[in-house]
């Protein structure tokens, strides 16, 4: 344990796991494997911090949130209900996690991003600015998202698909259905006329 750093409550620290710094751990959360909470960090909750993963900075891990893998969480992050960073993800800045949102694969979120409802980002896909990613927007790839409207969804009445259209380096334009890659010449003209409207039209 670090000199400073406190663990209370029903809180565990297992494996290898270090928690140094200011750190504070409380609640029911749980810190194990080779993961480390440092800095100024607060996990608390039943939030769970395994794997190889490094909570730091002033981060705020709470509700059952689950930062995994070779995850890194920094900056003023805050993590809540039952979001998750895994893979080799990263999520720093002041974004906010909430809802089942998902950072997976070696995606970074950062800025005053915002993911919520069922959110998955993933791929080598980077948001930040003033980023909202909700509802069932998947993002993947080399997605560059900084803005709201940098992500467009539809859902399909018949299937309950939803497609997801965004923002690439270089303003590209990538499709998911769901959570695969299609090629645009797949994707409902609704959609691809959405995108249109939200990126290039002035005003």
């Amino acid at each position: 344990m670090g000199k400073n750093s406190k663990v209370t409550g029903s809180a565990t620290v297992g494996g290898k796991a270090k928690v140094a710094g200011h750190a504070e751990v409380s609640g029911e959360a749980k810190v194990s494997g080779k993961s480390k909470v440092s800095g100024h960090a607060v996990v608390t909750g039943s939030a769970v911090i395994s794997g190889s993963a490094w909570v730091h900075g002033h981060a705020s891990v709470s509700g059952s949130a689950k930062v995994v893998d070779h995850s890194e969480v920094k900056g003023s992050a805050v993590l809540g209900d039952k979001c998750k960073v895994s893979g080799h993800a990263e999520v720093g800045g002041k974004a906010k996690l909430s809802g089942r949102s998902q950072v997976s694969g070696s995606a970074v979120v950062s800025g005053d991003a915002v993911l919520t409802d069922n959110a998955w980002v993933s791929g080598q896909a980077e948001v930040a600015g003033k980023a909202v990613i909700n509802g069932d927007s998947a993002v993947a790839g080399a997605a560059e998202i900084l803005k709201e409207s940098h992500v467009v969804t539809l859902t399909d009445q018949d299937s309950g698909v939803v497609w997801t259209a965004y923002r690439t380096r270089h303003d590209g334009r990538q499709i998911l259905k769901g959570r695969t890659m299609v090629e645009e010449s797949e994707a409902p003209k609704e959609l691809l006329q959405a995108t249109r409207k939200a990126w290039y039209s002035r005003g």
